[in-house]
């Protein structure tokens, strides 16, 4: 990763031109328009990737990132993570949001390396819970009996049993006629995917999210108490 930015640290006047310069996106991008202000965003990210500061350059990528999502702009949205992975391999949020995106545009079988990356990432930088949590509101929002049990795998991989055990419940539930199968809303689908994926750390640290039925047997949300 390191091969990507400048070796050399900035110099006094290096930085301080650069922090007036970042100070004038901020405010070019506190007075766009809605939907304008991520080309502000991204512009700052790359000016602090130029200038060899990459946890700087993420957190202004991650900004337009949420203001493409919250604007309905997926694709470039999807974009902006891969090459926020590109410069940071371990960004687990990225990888997230990937994973989401991916749940949104529908499950035609095979295996969801999205969905698997966000995994491995988010083991590999001890943040499973975390993960774990976001699967299950995954769970809650896919159609696919297929996703559901690969969800359920993860879970049960990272030591979620019990929630593990409710996926794989609905699963057998719903394969053997005991439990409707979800019916595919996208308005809805698209809804829990933004609402999830705009989620940081923090906040699902202080969500509890468990995995269950609504009342009459329908799939309910996840449990955001």
């Amino acid at each position: 990763m390191s091969q990507l930015f400048r070796s050399n640290r900035p110099d006094p006047a290096r930085r301080a031109g650069l922090d007036r310069e970042l100070q004038s996106l901020e405010k070019q991008a506190t007075t766009a328009s809605p939907g304008y202000e991520t080309q502000y965003m991204n512009r700052a990210g790359n000016l602090c990737v130029e200038a060899g500061q990459p946890q700087r350059a993420l957190a202004y990528f991650g900004r337009a990132i949420d203001a493409y999502l919250e604007s309905g702009r997926f694709s470039a949205a999807e974009v902006l993570c891969n090459r926020v992975i590109k410069i940071a391999p371990e960004a687990v949020r990225a990888r997230c949001t990937l994973a989401w995106l991916s749940i949104g545009r529908g499950y035609h079988g095979g295996p969801n390396r999205e969905l698997d990356d966000y995994v491995r990432a988010a083991r590999r930088t001890g943040m499973g819970p975390l993960a774990a949590r976001q699967l299950c509101m995954m769970a809650e929002a896919a159609t696919s009996t297929e996703l559901r049990e690969r969800i359920a795998e993860h879970l049960l991989d990272l030591g979620e049993t019990e929630e593990a055990d409710r996926v794989f419940g609905m699963v057998f539930s719903e394969r053997n006629g005991l439990r409707s199968a979800p019916v595919e809303d996208e308005g809805k689908l698209w809804s829990q995917l933004l609402r999830a994926a705009l989620m940081g750390p923090q906040e699902l640290k202080e969500k509890r999210v468990s995995v269950g039925e609504g009342a009459g047997g329908d799939p309910g949300l996840p449990s955001l108490g």
